[in-house]
């Protein structure tokens, strides 16, 4: 199992253009749970250079967008993400 990443995840859409969010993503830790996500730290020079070198590796994440819905938390600025029905199914 890996370990966790930045990266850049669809989480909307405005017209043509996707809509991104740079995040820390993490590996299901059991075997009947999915990815998640959280706020980035970028606390130093050398984590944004990571978060470069992440994104510029793997593109854009469209995992979440494809298996789940957004909304916007605007108490926590920030995305809640709910799975969709069979994505939970599949686990």
């Amino acid at each position: 199992m890996g370990t966790w990443k930045y990266a850049m995840i669809k989480v909307g859409e405005d017209g043509e253009e996707d809509v991104c969010e740079l995040v820390e993503i993490y590996p299901p830790f059991a075997e009947n749970e999915t990815p998640s996500f959280i706020r980035p730290f970028l606390t130093s020079l050398k984590a944004i250079k990571m978060a470069l070198k992440d994104v510029e590796r793997d593109g854009i994440n469209t995992w979440f967008w494809e298996n789940g819905t957004f909304s916007w938390n605007s108490k926590e600025y920030f995305w809640d993400w709910k799975p969709n029905k069979a994505s939970e199914d599949e686990e």
